[in-house]
């Protein structure tokens, strides 16, 4: 079944069970939500009407809404992973809930009119419970058990997921912030078969049976003390990925082996002069070599896709928050580009990146009012930023490269230290693959383990005391009264930088703090970590920066 069947069939399903197209919106998040960079789910932008407000389009609702997830973003590359997905979900505003909501499901992924799955392939798990100081907040889902039994599905095929770590559960739909609605989840699995694993119907961890629908039942509130009320009106939230889906209709290996990715494959394939292994070759049967290469492809075709979206929604590449987000795809998306194909020449990469833009404009025209392939100007605009971000990111990393060949020719030993390599990273966003290639040409070995552990201790110092000894118990004011913000340089200027320092004090603990009217060091934000390094002054006195965090627009430099 092709992926455009799938959108009528969910289109015609939805219209005769009385619900209402609502619009699909942008991947930003609106900026009264605090809570996410973006939009993560499909029923994140119906948060007010899940509360009780009333939709304009009513209380059944439906659409397939364009999401975005980077949480995950080291998993891409596997089956089932993307950063941009589509959800096509359908909505009850306090209108049917559980027992409708399971009874349609089943419907439309069993019944000959639509998807017509072999009802013996699919399971289902309910939500166990939620238990705090031993008392039982939120009970086992026994009506979305029974329901599922009265449908006919094999009992063995139902699964109670248990609780992980007291809080967090498989099976209920958790706040993404602080405060959300929320609720228990029946989520459907598909059974793939015997190539991928055990027939034990261990859902959730056997990989052989993959989820492709969510049915959330938003019956809770999470509020600002983390406790659950009940909402005024029970809701239904679900989801289904459309590229999973479209990977189990159409018995692919992977989402990247549907009809949703093969144009894009052979984009990629032209430019690269590479072919794309998947194709031709089981994952069990591939050489290392090859399941690099599969890597590289799925992070491209991946990487590509999601920033050709959020620049078609308005986002540009900088160095902080959701900006951060595309320039980082983007930037990963060119190093994978590199290693298939390193001796190309700018003619080729600007017909890529024009091609394949052109090619997103055309598989999504219509469908997202932000896509429109008569709308030459914005595919232009779209296809300029792109290659701009990546001259840019060429810069940095002719930067990285030199210092890092400086490094190598001084090392006494025939390994490169974790910790030289996080400098790398950290400071000039040298990716650790090019590391290990460049290493690896020059016969030396790279102390992955140790960088790891710099990468595991700088996050971790990301959310520490830096910030909390400046913004706790202190009188602010007194230190930053008339200062400026700070003008952030990026790397790739380094040589032109000159700074001033505007202002230099000690903390009552005494720790000191320098700030400058410009500066090329990153400032902690969110999960990235403040860069660290070297400072020396016109009269030669040298200083370490342990830390560089930022309070009011002003990047403070914790210095030794």
């Amino acid at each position: 079944m092709k992926s455009s069947q799938i959108r009528t069939l969910w289109n015609q399903f939805r219209t005769e069970k009385n619900h209402k197209t609502a619009k699909p919106v942008s991947l930003v998040a609106p900026s009264e939500d605090k809570t996410v960079l973006f939009n993560v789910a499909g029923m994140q932008p119906l948060v007010p009407y899940l509360s009780g407000k009333p939709h304009p389009n009513g209380d059944r609702i439906y659409n397939i809404q364009k999401c975005i997830r980077t949480n995950d973003i080291e998993d891409i590359g596997d089956e089932r992973h993307l950063s941009m997905f589509e959800m096509m979900g359908n909505r009850s505003l306090g209108d049917y809930f559980k027992k409708e909501s399971l009874i349609r499901s089943w419907e439309f992924l069993t019944n000959e009119k639509y998807l017509n799955l072999d009802p013996n392939k699919i399971g289902c798990s309910v939500f166990w419970w939620y238990e705090k100081d031993g008392e039982v907040i939120i009970p086992y889902d026994q009506e979305a058990h029974d329901t599922l039994l009265s449908l006919g599905m094999n009992p063995k095929h139902i699964k109670a997921i248990p609780m992980f770590h007291g809080e967090k559960c498989d099976n209920f739909w958790w706040p993404a912030g602080a405060i959300w609605p929320c609720g228990p989840c029946a989520e459907f699995h598909y059974d793939r078969g015997d190539d991928y694993g055990p027939n034990d119907w261990n859902i959730g961890i056997n990989d052989r049976f993959i989820e492709i629908w969510n049915n959330v039942f938003m019956e809770f509130y999470k509020d600002e003390k983390g406790e659950y009320a009940a909402l005024s009106q029970q809701n239904v939230d679900t989801g289904m990925g459309m590229e999973r889906l479209t990977m189990v209709l159409q018995e692919a290996e992977t989402i990247f082996e549907t009809d949703l990715f093969f144009s894009s494959i052979s984009l990629v394939e032209n430019f690269t002069s590479t072919s794309y292994p998947a194709l031709k070759k089981n994952e069990s049967l591939m050489s290392e070599v090859e399941l690099a290469v599969t890597k590289s492809y799925r992070i491209i075709l991946d990487h590509v896709r999601a920033s050709i979206f959020l620049l078609s929604d308005g986002v540009v590449p900088s160095n902080e928050g959701r900006w951060y987000v595309l320039r980082r795809l983007i930037r990963r998306a060119w190093f994978h580009l590199n290693k298939l194909h390193a001796d190309h020449n700018e003619k080729e990469l600007h017909n890529f990146i024009h091609d394949f833009t052109n090619h997103i404009f055309e598989l999504f025209d219509k469908q997202y009012s932000w896509i429109d392939q008569s709308d030459t100007q914005h595919k232009e605009e779209i296809a300029h930023r792109l290659l701009q971000e990546i001259d840019k990111f060429l810069h940095t990393l002719q930067k990285g490269e030199k210092q890092l060949k400086k490094t190598i020719q001084w090392i006494t030993s025939d390994t490169l230290s974790g910790d030289d390599v996080f400098l790398l990273y950290d400071t000039f966003g040298f990716p650790v693959e090019l590391t290990q290639e460049i290493a690896q040409d020059a016969w030396i070995k790279v102390d992955i383990l140790w960088y790891e552990k710099a990468m595991s201790a700088a996050k971790k110092k990301a959310k520490s005391s830096s910030k909390d000894k400046f913004t706790r118990g202190v009188d602010r004011a007194k230190y930053l009264e008339g200062v400026q913000p700070t003008e952030f340089i990026w790397y790739d200027t380094l040589e032109s930088l000159n700074p001033t320092i505007l202002k230099q004090f000690q903390l009552d603990d005494g720790q000191r703090i320098m700030v400058f009217d410009r500066t090329p060091f990153y400032a902690t934000w969110w999960w990235q970590t403040g860069d660290n390094g070297t400072l020396e002054l016109d009269d030669g006195t040298l200083y370490t920066i342990t830390n560089v965090i930022k309070y009011s627009g002003v990047f403070l430099h914790f210095v030794e």
